[in-house]
């Protein structure tokens, strides 16, 4: 068993060594699928606890034009974010359905940095309790979406991405900044 997992991590190393040409300046679909931390940017003063951070993810399907242009479609979760004081408790859960620009610029062949933005369709959907009293909202919104990441060919067809990726979070008319720095996997079909 040791042996084949060293055998297929040298073979990993080498296809990541022998990647010269990467998918940046090629055309055709790819995908990204990526975890990570979101982060809430609210006021929580007057709370006894507060959780502006959560985990996420995203996934997305883009279309390579060449020359490092792309158009983008995706759907991100940022997390579940939560507040509490005593038995009072309120928790926001924004995710976003988006379309955007992107444009990679390749750094050397093997590193990419690529930059996004377009608009994003925000639903934020809120839960409070209070004892065993419950409810639930939430809200639609378009919002600007903004993003960048470093890439990394690991073969020429797959690209490991660290990113972060910003918009906005609303409700009724209350608005908070919210991000996610995200790692995962770019692979080209």
């Amino acid at each position: 068993m040791k042996q084949f997992v060293l055998t297929l991590a040298t073979l990993a190393l080498a296809a990541s060594a022998q990647a010269q040409s990467s998918s940046i300046n090629s055309t055709g679909t790819y995908g990204l699928l990526s975890l990570g931390q979101g982060h809430l940017n609210s006021d929580c003063s007057g709370t006894a606890s507060c959780d502006r951070n959560a985990t996420g993810g995203k996934a997305m399907l883009g279309y390579s034009f060449g020359n490092g242009f792309a158009l983008e479609g995706g759907y991100t979760n940022f997390g579940k974010f939560r507040a509490s004081n005593g038995s009072v408790g309120l928790s926001a859960r924004p995710e976003a359905l988006s379309l955007s620009g992107a444009y990679t610029a390749e750094l050397t062949p093997q590193w990419g940095l690529t930059g996004r933005l377009g608009l994003a369709r925000v639903h934020t959907k809120v839960n409070a309790d209070a004892g065993a009293l419950t409810g639930s909202d939430s809200q639609n919104t378009t919002q600007p979406l903004v993003g960048l990441a470093v890439n990394y060919a690991l073969t020429p067809t797959t690209r490991l991405e660290l990113g972060m990726d910003a918009s906005r979070a609303e409700y009724q008319g209350e608005r908070a900044n919210v991000r996610m720095i995200s790692l995962g996997a770019r692979m080209a079909f």
